[in-house]
């Protein structure tokens, strides 16, 4: 099977190196003396996806679609013979003798980028310390926070439970307007807000994802 190594983990991506989902593979035997063969900590070994097979060279016939284990000697895997796929995925660039007969393969140089929405480089939710306290005018209150600062692009979000202050989770997109039920946007410190009940405060990201919350008991004067 085929694993990617990520900065939060493994995910499970066979083929994640092709450009489209339209390919030709075929069953080869993959042989534990394979070049880029991997050995790992614990002594196995494996073949990663993307490697050429049969060699880097003039003998190429594909490209292998997904990592496969050959700790116990040679083993069966799924070759990709024609599609096309990105270069800068792959574990080795392809030898110019390599891509001169893999006359089915198509190699796009570099990948396109993905951008991902701050909160998934977190790990948890920030927490905010929402703090209410009596504003200047009957039945307001001022609200404020501390523990996390908006950065570009960033903007900072309310919603008021009458009885439970409403809950958030990392990466949770909020809706955001002047409907009912929807987020507030504010900037803060909010003063001579009127409001009973619990608040939650929440920084957004660009996408409107959650990157930090925290929640008050509301204080009017």
């Amino acid at each position: 099977m085929s694993f990617i190594q990520k900065a939060k983990g493994i995910g499970y991506a066979p083929g994640w190196f092709l450009a489209e989902a339209e390919c030709a593979r075929e069953t080869v035997e993959v042989s534990a003396s394979h070049a880029q063969a991997v050995t790992r900590p614990d002594g196995s070994k494996y073949v990663p996806a993307g490697a050429v097979i049969p060699s880097n060279d003039g003998n190429a016939k594909g490209l292998l679609y997904e990592d496969v284990d050959v700790s116990t000697g040679n083993m069966p895997g799924s070759l990709v013979t024609r599609g096309a796929v990105y270069e800068d995925r792959l574990p080795a660039a392809i030898e110019a003798t390599a891509e001169a007969v893999l006359t089915g393969i198509k190699v796009i140089t570099t990948s396109p980028a993905v951008v991902r929405p701050a909160s998934f480089d977190k790990d948890t939710l920030t927490a905010l310390t929402v703090t209410s306290v009596g504003g200047a005018g009957s039945g307001k209150t001022d609200v404020s926070f501390s523990g996390y600062t908006p950065a570009a692009g960033e903007r900072t979000v309310y919603k008021i439970g009458a009885s439970a202050a409403p809950s958030v989770a990392l990466g949770e997109i909020l809706s955001i307007g002047s409907a009912s039920g929807q987020w507030t946007a504010a900037t803060f410190p909010l003063d001579e807000l009127e409001a009973t009940g619990k608040i939650t405060v929440a920084v957004v990201d660009s996408t409107d994802a959650v990157i930090a919350a925290g929640s008050a008991s509301i204080v009017t004067t």
